[in-house]
């Protein structure tokens, strides 16, 4: 019993520490805590009572968030200091809020009308959901990052560097690293075609507010419906917001929109098939009837569809699969 109490004792310790650690963010409670400051100094800002400010700063301290250094005054711990960096905090807090939803859907799964479909959630839990799996447009760190990925990626990299690149992202939802990759490479013109309106709404603001509005056109239509007159260099598919019963349709006309000799690039959701991640993946997207494929199998699924030379790409937010068009 006692290991028991003690296995549980320690998720449980966990989801409340993870719930800690999202609310000093969203609240910019941490902001405050770059360099050591007294309880009274971050009362004075947070407008919190001391009494609760000594509080939250000891668990947070206890969750090894904080460090003290001095009695009464507090600073982020060593380990925590880049969250402050590059728009670290916005990232992380983005992806809190995300696996709090899939938290949610989680529990449900073991209900006979449960969860709710990705299309069905409610818009804030889908746009968390969706702000959870993409890159923060407006920090630096997803510039960073995307400049990494593209350098993993030299085939992506070189088409992007040409003149007048078209690029369609199918499934876009808020369309991070579109948004990210248009701010690299100021050359490029794209597409973004997503079913959901309400993240559609949110991409377009965002792409006003990075100054990428001229470049970037967002169309609220079925991704295998989706037609234009002018064929593409690059498609980019979300595939892991596809069921299945919608991709061979999809893939057809990712296929037909692309020029000759264009790539269409994916992102593989299963990277690790033994880890605690990829079981919860698994049971999670395969309630919603999308299959969750190693990138081997992805590479497969992308041969049917008539694209050739499947290549997997390690990148340091994630696993690309980049295919072309003979």
């Amino acid at each position: 019993m006692a290991e028991l109490n003690e296995a549980v004792g320690a998720l449980g310790l966990a989801a409340q520490q993870t719930a800690l650690l999202r609310g000093a963010l969203t609240s910019g409670f941490l902001a405050h805590c770059a360099d050591e400051v007294s309880v009274e100094d971050l009362a004075r800002v947070t407008r919190l009572s001391p009494g609760r400010v000594r509080d939250l700063c000891a668990a947070l301290r206890a969750a090894e968030v904080l460090a003290s250094d001095n009695p009464g005054r507090y600073r982020l711990s060593d380990t925590y200091a880049p969250l402050l960096q590059h728009g670290t905090d916005v990232q992380i807090a983005n992806q809190l809020a995300g696996a709090a939803v899939q938290a949610q859907l989680l529990e449900k799964l073991f209900t006979t009308d449960g969860p709710d479909r990705y299309g069905d959630l409610p818009d804030p839990d889908r746009a968390a959901l969706a702000a959870g799996v993409t890159l923060a447009p407006s920090t630096a760190l997803a510039r960073g990052l995307m400049s990494q990925l593209l350098e993993a990626t030299p085939q992506w990299q070189e088409l992007l560097t040409g003149d007048d690149v078209r690029y369609l992202e199918l499934g876009c939802g808020l369309s991070g690293g579109l948004l990210t990759m248009l701010q690299l490479h100021p050359r490029v013109t794209a597409v973004g075609v997503d079913l959901a309106g309400d993240l559609l709404d949110r991409a377009r603001v965002q792409a006003a507010t990075l100054g990428v509005a001229d470049r970037v056109r967002y169309v609220h239509a079925d991704a295998a419906a989706f037609s234009d007159p002018e064929p593409f260099d690059v498609v980019f598919w979300s595939q892991f917001f596809f069921p299945a019963a919608s991709r061979v349709k999809t893939l057809s006309n990712a296929y037909d929109r692309l020029r000759p000799g264009g790539l269409l690039v994916t992102p593989v959701l299963l990277t690790g098939p033994d880890t605690p991640q990829a079981a919860l993946n698994v049971a999670l997207f395969r309630s919603w009837d999308i299959p969750v494929l190693t990138a081997e199998e992805l590479g497969t699924e992308l041969g049917t569809a008539g694209f050739t030379a499947p290549a997997v790409h390690p990148g340091p937010s994630g696993t690309l699969v980049v295919a072309r068009r003979p």
